[in-house]
């Protein structure tokens, strides 16, 4: 029995309504992994003007770059070129490198999909490592500037400071204390050896080497200048009075 034009259009409205809730469905997908990879770009670091990415997000980025054309910037792939652990969050994924200006002209199909590679994305890991030296840098300058101020406000000028040895350690303590976090114990036990080292000089009047104390006190020079400084100027003054007497 053919259908009445009542029912044709019942089963149109039907079928718009279906397409309407699936589009709406779709959308609202797309818009949740595009803000949930909105909070993870957006929380990554700037170093010296470039935005570090995420782990995932750049041993995604490898495997675009591994299989760009070499004649364009073009890639074609299929999700399997990609890791095991990110198969299930690849749209993500790839909204992540969108948003990190990585990729772009993203067309993805639900095994597949192509993009082009983005200036950035071509020198990111080259300029990703001179960022980070160039932080490294930075970071040293300014702890040997912690070093100098440090000096000054608390212990004066080395050859004519009149404190003690053992208030120049409580000191020390006291900005432990105050300024050690989570690296507090650790600080605490290096000044320990530090108190050691001291009392060997004073005593046999001979500066032993102490290369691996050293090498642990200057591990904390970035985050801890000032514990680096007084300690340099504590050892220096102890070093001073030794040769004047």
């Amino acid at each position: 029995m053919a259908k009445s034009s009542y029912e044709k259009l019942l089963e149109k409205q039907i079928k718009q309504a279906k397409d309407t809730e699936r589009k709406r469905e779709r959308d609202a997908r797309q818009d949740a992994i595009r803000e949930r990879a909105a909070s993870i770009v957006n929380g990554q670091p700037f170093v010296c003007g470039l935005r570090i990415m995420d782990e995932t997000a750049e041993e995604m980025l490898k495997c675009l770059l591994e299989h760009k054309n070499s004649s364009s910037n073009r890639v074609s792939f299929d999700y399997g070129i990609f890791p095991n652990y990110v198969q299930m969050s690849i749209s993500l994924e790839l909204e992540k490198l969108v948003q990190y200006g990585m990729i772009g002209g993203l067309i993805a199909f639900v095994n597949n999909g192509f993009c082009d590679m983005l200036p950035p994305s071509l020198s990111y890991f080259e300029n990703k490592e001179k960022s980070l030296r160039k932080q490294e840098e930075e970071q040293q300058k300014m702890a040997l500037g912690n070093i100098t101020n440090y000096g000054n406000m608390i212990f004066g000028n080395v050859s004519y400071s009149t404190l003690t040895v053992d208030n120049s350690i409580h000191e020390i303590e006291r900005m432990i204390d105050k300024q050690g976090g989570e690296d507090k114990e650790t600080l605490l036990e290096l000044l320990g050896e530090v108190k050691e080292l001291l009392e060997n000089i004073q005593s046999s009047r001979n500066i032993p080497k102490q290369k691996k104390l050293f090498q642990r006190i200057s591990d904390h020079i970035a985050k801890h200048g000032w514990f680096y400084g007084a300690v340099v100027q504590l050892l220096g003054t102890a070093t001073l009075t030794m040769l004047g007497t």
